[in-house]
């Protein structure tokens, strides 16, 4: 009878020492593109950079340090804190304005009057304070001008 009931109670510690850790938490290298460019009256852009979370566990992002070239021109550099926490497996959009440069401003503006898409890459590293990390990204894509709305690529 003593060896059954150590039998049974070392049965339910080994189950409830399983149930205890709850979900695994895994971190993966976080993903920054471009949601939207907005070409402003002035000539600046407003660029919408969503910043897209892979991980099981929010990420509060801290740096946004990179690279945004149209049409094969560099179009600028930034270097800021988001100040954004993205959900696990969740994406949110932040608005950055900038002054391209003359190459990417009339790239741009000649995709608009064409009305034809225009490749982009975006590059650079996010870090991150909770959990902290700091991984570089790399994403080239296409945008293209959208019907209806006047100096916007999507």
């Amino acid at each position: 009878m003593r060896r059954l009931t150590l039998a049974l109670v070392l049965m339910m510690a080994t189950v409830l020492a399983g149930c205890a850790g709850g979900p695994p938490k895994r971190v993966f290298p976080p993903q920054a593109s471009v949601q939207e460019l907005q070409v402003q009256a002035d000539g600046n852009w407003v660029v919408k950079i969503r910043i897209r979370s892979f991980s099981t566990v929010p990420m509060r992002f801290s740096r946004l340090q990179g690279t945004l070239s149209v049409g094969g021109h560099e179009a600028g550099r930034f270097d800021f804190d988001p100040g954004l926490t993205v959900g696990p497996g969740s994406a949110e959009i932040i608005e950055h304005r900038m002054a391209p440069s003359p190459a990417a401003r009339d790239a741009v503006a000649a995709a608009l009057a064409g009305r034809q898409s225009l490749r982009y890459q975006l590059a650079g590293r996010l870090a991150s304070s909770d959990p902290g990390t700091d991984d570089a990204f790399d994403y080239p894509s296409r945008l293209d001008p959208v019907p209806g709305l006047e100096g916007v690529l999507r």
